[in-house]
């Protein structure tokens, strides 16, 4: 066995079945797929339900998410061949191996109702709440809508958000990053997380992912 292949299937500790979310060096889901190979210093991913993939060119940078059974490991590779059912990835490294905070830059558009009131400092008591909607959301922040008006540094709390609705929604403290006027009198503020935990962080970032899976999934019934 070649030192290639031996820090591929030991370092990294990959095998045949684990699950993945392959995506662009931006964070952005391609698919969702399961590891069918592990050899000669690659990885051969295949779709998860065995669909047919996108055409990809060889040497297409990736970022890869591989499930372990206890936590879960972030590569960069690139692809070294491909077929309709499946993409080979080599030159495997662990660039995003302990720094999964590039994940808190994977966002998504949304349309949900949610609420927002003022916070007089953070994790003081909360203001009134008012109905809002949210239009982006990300493992960092916030993008929000609503009639109230909010300055730039106001703290807030955002809460009743139903990302997935078999998930409990999510609630936020954050502060106001970016403010302005849209149209007809409602606002729009980009809004940064304060204090939110690993544990709700990690939460946050899977529904992300769940809720680009089923998009995926609607474009691909159409």
């Amino acid at each position: 066995m070649s030192v290639e292949q031996l820090v591929t299937e030991n370092k990294f500790g990959l095998a045949p079945g684990m699950v993945t979310e392959v995506m662009t060096l931006e964070n952005r889901l391609i698919y969702v797929g399961k590891v069918s190979k592990v050899g000669g210093g690659a990885v051969y991913i295949r779709e998860t339900n065995d669909d047919e993939l996108p055409m990809v060119l060889v040497n297409k940078e990736l970022k890869i998410r591989f499930f372990r059974e206890e936590d879960n490991v972030v590569l960069r590779g690139k692809v070294c061949g491909s077929t309709m059912r499946m993409w080979k990835v080599d030159r495997l490294e662990s660039t995003f191996f302990k720094e999964q905070r590039a994940f808190f830059r994977q966002s998504i558009s949304v349309d949900l109702g949610a609420q927002c009131g003022r916070r007089a400092t953070w994790g003081g008591p909360v203001g009134m709440l008012y109905p809002c909607q949210v239009l982006d959301i990300s493992g960092g922040g916030v993008f929000i809508s609503c009639h109230q008006e909010y300055r730039v540094g106001n703290r807030m709390l955002i809460t009743n958000i139903p990302l997935v609705a078999e998930e409990p929604s999510f609630s936020f403290n954050c502060f106001v990053r970016r403010a302005g006027l849209w149209k007809q009198g409602v606002n729009r503020y980009g809004c940064q997380f304060e204090g939110l935990s690993p544990k709700e962080q990690d939460r946050l970032l899977r529904a992300i992912f769940t809720v680009q899976r089923m998009e995926i999934r609607k474009r691909k019934a159409r």
